[in-house]
Protein backbone atom coordinates (compact mmCIF):
# COMPACT_ATOMS: atom_id res chain seq x y z
CA UNK A 1 0.00 0.00 0.00
CA UNK A 2 1.12 3.08 -0.87
CA UNK A 3 0.62 6.01 1.55
CA UNK A 4 -1.62 8.68 0.69
CA UNK A 5 0.97 11.47 1.85
CA UNK A 6 3.41 10.38 -0.83
CA UNK A 7 0.68 9.91 -3.57
CA UNK A 8 -0.70 13.27 -2.96
CA UNK A 9 2.91 14.64 -3.16
CA UNK A 10 3.53 13.19 -6.04
CA UNK A 11 0.31 14.68 -7.94
CA UNK A 12 1.36 18.03 -6.25
CA UNK A 13 5.00 18.14 -7.89
CA UNK A 14 3.60 16.98 -11.40
CA UNK A 15 1.40 20.16 -11.13
CA UNK A 16 4.34 22.33 -10.61
CA UNK A 17 6.00 20.72 -13.30
CA UNK A 18 3.50 20.33 -16.45
CA UNK A 19 0.44 21.82 -15.21
CA UNK A 20 0.94 25.11 -16.62
CA UNK A 21 0.45 23.58 -20.45
CA UNK A 22 -0.85 20.33 -20.35
CA UNK A 23 -4.62 19.61 -19.77
CA UNK A 24 -6.00 16.46 -18.83
CA UNK A 25 -8.00 14.00 -21.59
CA UNK A 26 -11.63 13.37 -21.01
CA UNK A 27 -14.04 11.00 -21.88
CA UNK A 28 -17.31 13.60 -22.10
CA UNK A 29 -19.64 15.10 -24.78
CA UNK A 30 -17.58 16.05 -27.88
CA UNK A 31 -14.67 13.68 -27.30
CA UNK A 32 -14.31 10.12 -28.41
CA UNK A 33 -14.44 7.47 -26.19
CA UNK A 34 -11.36 5.88 -27.22
CA UNK A 35 -8.76 8.23 -28.21
CA UNK A 36 -10.18 11.47 -26.31
CA UNK A 37 -9.99 13.55 -29.59
CA UNK A 38 -12.58 15.87 -30.75
CA UNK A 39 -16.26 13.32 -32.07
CA UNK A 40 -19.61 14.17 -32.72
CA UNK A 41 -20.41 10.74 -32.47
CA UNK A 42 -19.36 8.67 -29.56
CA UNK A 43 -16.49 7.73 -31.56
CA UNK A 44 -14.39 9.90 -33.66
CA UNK A 45 -14.57 9.26 -37.27
CA UNK A 46 -11.13 7.24 -37.43
CA UNK A 47 -11.53 5.22 -34.22
CA UNK A 48 -14.83 4.06 -35.69
CA UNK A 49 -13.51 3.05 -39.00
CA UNK A 50 -10.82 1.19 -37.48
CA UNK A 51 -13.49 -0.73 -34.79
CA UNK A 52 -15.07 -1.77 -38.19
CA UNK A 53 -12.34 -3.57 -39.18
CA UNK A 54 -10.53 -4.68 -36.86
CA UNK A 55 -13.16 -4.95 -33.86
CA UNK A 56 -12.32 -6.67 -31.16
CA UNK A 57 -8.59 -7.05 -32.53
CA UNK A 58 -7.84 -3.59 -31.23
CA UNK A 59 -6.91 -2.41 -27.70
CA UNK A 60 -9.34 -2.86 -25.24
CA UNK A 61 -8.52 0.10 -23.30
CA UNK A 62 -6.82 3.78 -24.85
CA UNK A 63 -5.48 5.69 -21.92
CA UNK A 64 -3.91 8.93 -22.74
CA UNK A 65 -3.38 11.17 -20.22
CA UNK A 66 -2.62 14.96 -21.50
CA UNK A 67 -3.49 16.56 -24.27
CA UNK A 68 -0.65 17.69 -26.35
CA UNK A 69 -1.40 20.91 -28.44
CA UNK A 70 0.03 21.00 -31.55
CA UNK A 71 0.95 23.05 -34.63
CA UNK A 72 0.47 26.12 -32.81
CA UNK A 73 2.32 29.73 -33.10
CA UNK A 74 4.52 29.80 -31.18
CA UNK A 75 4.74 26.43 -30.30
CA UNK A 76 2.93 25.25 -27.59
CA UNK A 77 4.72 23.89 -24.58
CA UNK A 78 2.91 20.53 -24.28
CA UNK A 79 4.03 19.78 -28.01
CA UNK A 80 7.61 20.91 -27.19
CA UNK A 81 7.32 18.47 -24.36
CA UNK A 82 6.31 15.71 -26.46
CA UNK A 83 8.85 15.83 -29.29
CA UNK A 84 12.27 16.96 -27.78
CA UNK A 85 12.08 14.52 -25.23
CA UNK A 86 13.03 12.27 -27.68
CA UNK A 87 15.17 14.91 -30.35
CA UNK A 88 18.03 12.67 -31.83
CA UNK A 89 20.41 15.61 -31.65
CA UNK A 90 19.53 17.53 -28.21
CA UNK A 91 16.92 15.51 -26.49
CA UNK A 92 15.54 17.54 -23.47
CA UNK A 93 16.63 15.81 -19.79
CA UNK A 94 13.61 18.26 -18.14
CA UNK A 95 11.45 16.80 -20.41
CA UNK A 96 12.26 13.12 -20.40
CA UNK A 97 11.73 13.57 -16.61
CA UNK A 98 8.63 15.36 -16.74
CA UNK A 99 6.64 12.77 -19.31
CA UNK A 100 8.23 9.55 -16.89
CA UNK A 101 6.55 11.17 -13.75
CA UNK A 102 3.49 11.50 -15.48
CA UNK A 103 3.94 7.86 -16.51
CA UNK A 104 4.65 6.93 -13.07
CA UNK A 105 2.03 8.86 -11.41
CA UNK A 106 -0.85 8.02 -13.05
CA UNK A 107 0.09 4.30 -13.34
CA UNK A 108 0.65 4.94 -8.98
CA UNK A 109 -2.86 7.02 -8.36
CA UNK A 110 -5.10 5.17 -11.05
CA UNK A 111 -3.54 1.78 -11.40
CA UNK A 112 -7.16 -0.15 -10.10
CA UNK A 113 -9.07 2.25 -12.81
CA UNK A 114 -6.86 0.73 -15.84
CA UNK A 115 -7.02 -2.46 -14.00
CA UNK A 116 -11.02 -2.12 -13.09
CA UNK A 117 -12.28 -4.37 -16.24
CA UNK A 118 -9.57 -6.85 -17.05
CA UNK A 119 -7.36 -7.05 -14.04
CA UNK A 120 -3.76 -5.88 -13.15
CA UNK A 121 -1.34 -6.11 -16.28
CA UNK A 122 0.68 -9.59 -17.13
CA UNK A 123 2.70 -8.15 -19.51
CA UNK A 124 4.96 -4.62 -19.73
CA UNK A 125 5.92 -3.40 -23.23
CA UNK A 126 6.18 -0.08 -25.36
CA UNK A 127 5.55 0.80 -29.40
CA UNK A 128 8.74 0.32 -30.92
CA UNK A 129 10.62 2.87 -33.12
CA UNK A 130 11.18 2.31 -36.65
CA UNK A 131 14.32 4.56 -36.56
CA UNK A 132 15.69 3.58 -33.38
CA UNK A 133 14.42 0.09 -33.16
CA UNK A 134 15.12 -2.16 -29.78
CA UNK A 135 15.71 -0.30 -26.36
CA UNK A 136 17.58 2.87 -28.37
CA UNK A 137 14.31 5.31 -28.34
CA UNK A 138 13.69 7.01 -24.78
CA UNK A 139 10.00 5.42 -25.15
CA UNK A 140 11.66 2.88 -23.16
CA UNK A 141 12.00 4.74 -20.26
CA UNK A 142 8.35 5.93 -20.14
CA UNK A 143 7.49 2.38 -19.93
CA UNK A 144 9.93 1.98 -16.88
CA UNK A 145 8.41 4.47 -15.09
CA UNK A 146 5.43 2.52 -15.03
CA UNK A 147 4.42 2.05 -11.26
CA UNK A 148 6.05 -1.72 -10.12
CA UNK A 149 3.36 -4.47 -8.83
CA UNK A 150 4.00 -6.93 -7.15
CA UNK A 151 4.88 -9.50 -8.64
CA UNK A 152 6.19 -7.58 -11.14
CA UNK A 153 5.18 -7.68 -14.92
CA UNK A 154 6.92 -9.66 -17.33
CA UNK A 155 8.68 -6.96 -19.70
CA UNK A 156 8.99 -8.00 -23.52
CA UNK A 157 9.94 -6.42 -26.97
CA UNK A 158 7.85 -5.68 -29.93
CA UNK A 159 10.10 -6.01 -33.35
CA UNK A 160 9.60 -3.91 -36.68
CA UNK A 161 7.47 -6.08 -38.92
CA UNK A 162 7.25 -6.33 -42.86
CA UNK A 163 4.44 -3.71 -43.14
CA UNK A 164 6.42 -1.15 -40.59
CA UNK A 165 7.36 1.00 -43.94
CA UNK A 166 4.40 -0.25 -46.41
CA UNK A 167 0.41 0.38 -46.85
CA UNK A 168 -1.90 3.34 -46.05
CA UNK A 169 -0.27 5.76 -43.70
CA UNK A 170 -1.84 6.45 -40.40
CA UNK A 171 -3.25 3.37 -40.50
CA UNK A 172 -3.03 0.14 -38.00
CA UNK A 173 -1.79 -2.71 -40.09
CA UNK A 174 -1.87 -6.31 -38.37
CA UNK A 175 2.15 -6.77 -39.50
CA UNK A 176 3.62 -3.06 -38.65
CA UNK A 177 4.78 -5.13 -35.99
CA UNK A 178 5.16 -8.88 -34.91
CA UNK A 179 5.92 -10.57 -31.14
CA UNK A 180 9.19 -12.55 -31.76
CA UNK A 181 8.68 -15.88 -31.37
CA UNK A 182 10.81 -15.45 -27.42
CA UNK A 183 8.18 -13.49 -26.34
CA UNK A 184 4.84 -15.37 -27.93
CA UNK A 185 4.19 -17.81 -24.60
CA UNK A 186 5.08 -14.64 -22.48
CA UNK A 187 1.81 -12.97 -23.98
CA UNK A 188 -0.81 -15.20 -24.91
CA UNK A 189 -3.41 -15.28 -22.60
CA UNK A 190 -2.60 -12.41 -20.53
CA UNK A 191 -3.28 -8.68 -20.18
CA UNK A 192 -0.63 -6.79 -21.96
CA UNK A 193 0.17 -2.87 -20.98
CA UNK A 194 1.88 -1.01 -23.86
CA UNK A 195 3.21 2.70 -23.33
CA UNK A 196 3.86 4.72 -26.15
CA UNK A 197 4.51 8.89 -25.88
CA UNK A 198 1.90 10.36 -28.20
CA UNK A 199 -1.77 9.36 -29.79
CA UNK A 200 -1.43 11.37 -33.25
CA UNK A 201 -3.66 9.13 -35.55
CA UNK A 202 -3.34 5.95 -33.13
CA UNK A 203 -2.14 3.93 -36.02
CA UNK A 204 0.83 2.81 -34.63
CA UNK A 205 0.03 1.94 -30.74
CA UNK A 206 -3.24 -0.06 -32.15
CA UNK A 207 -0.82 -1.85 -34.98
CA UNK A 208 0.56 -2.94 -31.52
CA UNK A 209 -2.80 -4.61 -30.23
CA UNK A 210 -3.51 -6.32 -33.42
CA UNK A 211 0.66 -8.02 -33.15
CA UNK A 212 -0.43 -8.92 -29.51
CA UNK A 213 -3.75 -9.78 -30.96
CA UNK A 214 -2.12 -12.56 -33.24
CA UNK A 215 0.12 -13.81 -30.89
CA UNK A 216 -2.78 -14.40 -28.17
CA UNK A 217 -2.79 -11.77 -26.21
CA UNK A 218 -6.11 -11.49 -23.82
CA UNK A 219 -6.25 -8.01 -23.07
CA UNK A 220 -4.31 -5.04 -24.64
CA UNK A 221 -4.18 -1.46 -22.69
CA UNK A 222 -2.22 1.16 -24.61
CA UNK A 223 -1.02 4.10 -22.23
CA UNK A 224 -0.07 7.22 -23.40
CA UNK A 225 1.49 10.33 -22.29
CA UNK A 226 -0.64 12.61 -24.80
CA UNK A 227 -2.89 13.11 -26.94
CA UNK A 228 -1.57 15.27 -30.38
CA UNK A 229 -4.13 17.77 -31.01
CA UNK A 230 -3.66 19.76 -34.52
CA UNK A 231 -4.55 23.65 -34.27
CA UNK A 232 -4.18 23.30 -38.76
CA UNK A 233 -6.31 20.03 -38.88
CA UNK A 234 -9.79 21.27 -38.97
CA UNK A 235 -12.41 23.00 -36.60
CA UNK A 236 -12.82 20.38 -34.20
CA UNK A 237 -9.56 20.50 -33.19
CA UNK A 238 -8.53 23.91 -32.83
CA UNK A 239 -12.02 24.68 -30.92
CA UNK A 240 -11.11 21.27 -28.95
CA UNK A 241 -7.63 23.24 -28.37
CA UNK A 242 -9.44 26.67 -27.70
CA UNK A 243 -11.43 25.41 -25.07
CA UNK A 244 -8.82 23.48 -22.70
CA UNK A 245 -8.09 25.75 -19.80
CA UNK A 246 -8.02 23.46 -17.13
CA UNK A 247 -4.25 22.65 -15.51
CA UNK A 248 -3.38 19.38 -15.60
CA UNK A 249 -3.98 17.51 -12.54
CA UNK A 250 -2.56 13.65 -11.73
CA UNK A 251 -5.30 13.27 -9.52
CA UNK A 252 -8.09 13.47 -12.02
CA UNK A 253 -8.48 9.83 -13.60
CA UNK A 254 -7.66 9.48 -17.45
CA UNK A 255 -10.14 6.37 -17.43
CA UNK A 256 -13.28 7.65 -15.16
CA UNK A 257 -12.68 11.63 -15.57
CA UNK A 258 -13.14 11.40 -11.67
CA UNK A 259 -10.99 12.22 -9.19
CA UNK A 260 -9.84 8.55 -7.72
CA UNK A 261 -9.99 7.32 -4.07
CA UNK A 262 -6.08 8.15 -2.27
CA UNK A 263 -5.72 4.91 -0.88
CA UNK A 264 -4.49 2.75 -3.73
CA UNK A 265 -3.12 -1.15 -3.45
CA UNK A 266 -0.42 -2.03 -5.92
CA UNK A 267 -0.36 -5.56 -5.34
CA UNK A 268 -2.25 -7.84 -7.21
Amino acid sequence: MIPDEVKERAAQQLYELVGAFFTNTSRGPGRCQVCTGPAVEPLCTQCSNWHDVYGADLADLVVPLAYAKGYMSPLHQSAHHVTQYKNRIQPSAECQRDLALMVRVATLLHGECIAATAGWWDVLTFVPSAGRPGVAHPVVDLARAVAPLNPAPTKVLLDLGPDISSGPARYPLPHRFVVPEEYAPKVAGQHVLVVDDTWVSGDKPQSAALALRAAGARTVTLLLVARWLNWNYNEQHKKLISSLKEPYDARQCPVTGDACPTSVSHSR
